[in-house]
């Protein structure tokens, strides 16, 4: 083999970098691979929110113990939840963020008063305590490599968080930065920190280099092979490999084969296209959790497209404010728009047997001047002129007609939900009585109801198509607690390792609150590169 480290890491997001940060601070050798131009994958542009279920940080009144995160993530996992693995997660998810902290620039805060995504829940956090964010980092630190982490164009809205999130996690501490200073906060943040520290140690990332498969030997995972710009090279792994490579959502057939239900837009980077699935299946995995994804509301805006690929954008702040219901194509509400986008998804996924359709996709959401007065609508300013795709409509009738929405659905809908805002509640769905629903609704309104309840009367009206898509898959090769790639058997197949979303979620169907994709990365990259370099995560507490 031309190259040869002690451990190969394939990716660059959370669960790469934490994989290649741990394995250089116990001094072995990384070769740290990444297919695309870009490092940071999905996790660079995401919120960077890290979810912390227990800890005892004095920033927190009442810190959340271990029994309270094992109670709430088992209150919502359906049985699907792995007990072992979350137990471990559970003890180390806070010796993590520490560890991240002891051995790079980055430094945690709590999100406060950022709740749960299901706090009413037994364990659920109803005030927060338990997201947390990463520091502000000046990518002027990252020389070459500031313009070499993945990023969204400059827009209206970007993956899992938007405008008004950045102005919550930028406060006002960095009015006076200097001119040459390059600043970002989010998961940008976080990936610029822990490259920072790879860079230091002496690890560079090799990007453009896809790992196409395993050199196994007997069994055993040696090494891999990889499709670079000038041919193939093998490269030898010699205390194991870890797959930090993402899902499977950029598949339409691994899509189409696994997934609970449709799924129409990844949010995502267009590079998790299952790399790490199927080398992972060459090499006789077992697979697990694989009809679930980190689910999320979708909107489409014409012809627009990221680098080839149609872009699809999440969408949370629109469906949770004042003034707007989500609709299918019957004119009838479905669910509690302000809910978690994980938990909504569900009822996207309803099957009417009778009709042998998804009634639910697609959908609309509706609103009316007054909210576009009020609040503006995914990019366009309060009171400003609307692109066609938002059908515009003097009157219900003319909206039904425009958009194929049934006009007597609707109008009964529209009627139904202004008697009930009237009253100040929603029986039907229960909007506006959970603490998450108000949490990105109108927070000047005087109560968690009054933050999203707001009748649709003032016309025009509007009606804007919303679908599903994904942030990201939650199946992949099963694993056990040092995140060993189990094989059918049920052994670990010898020199493999599985982390973040290239391995079987162990929350199952849960999705505890924000970060609760990138702690679990975090930690299961610790905890695979510890293992293969033989330094146990728990000797270090």
């Amino acid at each position: 083999m031309s190259e040869s480290y002690d451990l190969v890491v394939l990716g660059s997001g959370a669960a790469g970098l934490s994989a290649a940060l741990t394995a250089r601070a116990e001094g072995a050798s990384v070769g740290l691979f990444e297919k695309s131009e870009w490092v940071g994958g999905t996790t660079a542009v995401s919120g960077g929110v890290v979810w912390i279920p227990a800890h005892s940080r004095p920033d927190v009144a009442n810190p959340p113990t271990p029994e309270e995160a094992l109670e709430y993530l088992r209150a919502q996992s359906n049985e699907k939840m792995d007990e072992e693995l979350i137990g471990v997660y559970v003890e180390q998810a806070e010796g993590t963020i520490e560890f991240i902290e002891e051995h790079s620039p980055v430094r945690f805060s709590v999100a406060a008063g950022f709740p749960d995504y299901r706090p009413e829940l037994p364990g659920g956090r109803p005030d927060g305590g338990r997201s947390f964010n990463p520091s502000p980092f000046d990518f002027a630190e990252l020389g070459e490599w500031a313009d070499r982490v993945t990023a969204f164009p400059e827009d209206w809205s970007n993956v899992g968080w938007d405008a008004e999130t950045r102005a919550r996690m930028w406060g006002d501490a960095f009015d006076d930065l200097a001119p040459e200073s390059d600043v970002r906060v989010t998961g940008a943040a976080l990936v610029g920190g822990m490259l920072r520290a790879l860079l230091d140690a002496g690890v560079e990332p090799r990007t453009e280099h896809r790992a196409v498969r395993l050199v196994l030997d007997d069994g055993e995972v040696r090494g891999v092979v990889f499709a670079t710009p000038d041919g193939e090279l093998e490269v030898e792994a010699r205390r194991g490999v870890v797959l930090a490579t993402g899902g499977f959502e950029w598949d339409r057939e691994l899509v189409k084969a696994f997934l609970r239900g449709p799924m129409h837009g990844p949010i995502s980077p267009p590079n998790n296209v299952g790399d790490g699935l199927r080398m992972a299946m060459d090499a006789g995995a077992a697979l697990g959790n694989m009809s679930e994804a980190w689910w999320t509301q979708i909107v489409k805006v014409p012809e627009d497209e990221w680098r080839g690929h149609e872009r699809s954008r999440s969408v949370r702040l629109e469906r949770s404010r004042p003034g707007s219901i989500i609709v299918n194509r019957y004119g009838r509400r479905f669910g509690n728009e302000a809910a978690d986008y994980n938990s909504f998804a569900g009822a996207f996924h309803q099957f009417d047997p009778a009709r042998f359709e998804y009634p639910n996709l697609p959908a609309w959401m509706v609103f009316d001047q007054a909210h576009l007065d009020a609040y503006g609508f995914l990019g366009v300013d309060p009171g400003g002129e609307t692109p066609d795709w938002f059908n515009r409509s003097e009157d219900v009738a003319s909206l039904a007609r425009k958009t194929g929405i049934d006009a007597e659905g609707l109008a009964a809908t529209l009627g139904h939900w202004n008697a009930d805002v009237a009253d100040g509640r929603d029986p039907d769905y229960g909007r506006g009585e959970g603490a998450y629903d108000g949490y990105w609704g109108d927070t000047s309104k005087p109560t968690r109801a009054a933050r999203t309840l707001g009748p649709i009367a003032t016309g025009p009206f509007y009606a804007v198509p919303i679908d599903l898509g994904c942030a990201g898959t939650k199946g992949g090769p099963k694993t056990d607690r040092d995140s060993r790639v189990l094989g059918l058997s049920g052994e670990p197949i010898p020199g493999l390792y599985a982390a973040g979303n290239a391995m079987a979620a162990p929350s199952g169907m849960a999705y505890g609150g924000a970060g609760g994709t990138i702690g679990p990365a975090l930690v299961w990259g610790r905890r695979a590169a510890a293992h293969a370099v033989g330094a146990p995560v728990e000797a270090r507490g």
